[in-house]
């Protein structure tokens, strides 16, 4: 193998990784607030409020990703709405990563013993503020290794904006690639570049998740 050829793409793979690491943060954040507010109106809106917004949960995670980026970026057309390439992958990542931690957040939740709910209201604490102040905070920790494992999957995710024209990692890559002939070694450069990214994520969250447990800040456990 011979990777000589690469001396001509640093700047091209390095801003490929750059909207690769810029479209993971951006999508992550819009999950992480769409998924918080629908675990919130399905912990407190009701039975049916749980009900349909289950079912456009299971829509979004039931679907493949790749058909949900192709409709989010050719469907507004049809409402003379145009969106970027940027925009549309945007918006059909975090939706879909939205569902996904709507689910984390809620398992979070629900694996905390019912007693401090039931304590809380039991003290005249609002079922609202006991969400906030009580079960979600001790739910952290117990939500983090799904929550790292999901965004490790969203950064690998980012690969399939392709599909749309998005000059991403894979994109780029498959450009050089296919000019230069040499598919294996700039494959193989992209996939340890993947693994730089998302390597360090693992390492970061185990340190949290262990500082928080030890600094007394969040307990996996409360009995009341």
């Amino acid at each position: 193998m011979d990777f000589t050829f690469l001396e001509a793409y640093p700047r091209v793979l390095l801003d490929a990784a750059l909207l690769t690491i810029t479209l993971s943060v951006v999508c992550l954040l819009g999950g992480l607030s769409i998924g918080l507010l629908v675990a919130v109106l399905r912990t407190l809106g009701g039975r049916i409020l749980n009900t349909l917004l289950g079912i456009v949960v299971d829509l979004f995670r039931g679907t493949p990703l790749l058909v949900q980026l192709l409709i989010w970026y050719l469907a507004p057309s049809i409402l003379k709405i145009n969106l970027s390439p940027f925009e549309a992958v945007v918006v059909g990542l975090s939706v879909n990563a939205g569902a996904f931690i709507s689910e984390i957040i809620r398992g979070g939740i629900r694996s905390l013993p019912k007693g401090q709910r039931e304590a809380a209201l039991a003290l005249g604490l609002s079922r609202t503020y006991s969400l906030r102040a009580i079960e979600l905070p001790q739910a952290m920790p117990l939500m983090l290794p799904a929550m790292v494992s999901f965004t490790i999957g969203l950064v690998k995710d980012t690969s399939i904006a392709y599909i749309v024209g998005l000059h991403e990692l894979l994109r780029s890559s498959q450009f050089i690639a296919d000019y230069e002939r040499r598919p294996l070694e700039i494959y193989l450069v992209v996939g340890v570049i993947y693994f730089v990214i998302c390597f360090p994520l693992s390492r970061v969250a185990a340190r949290l998740e262990t500082r928080m447990r030890r600094s007394g800040v969040v307990q996996e456990r409360l009995s009341i």
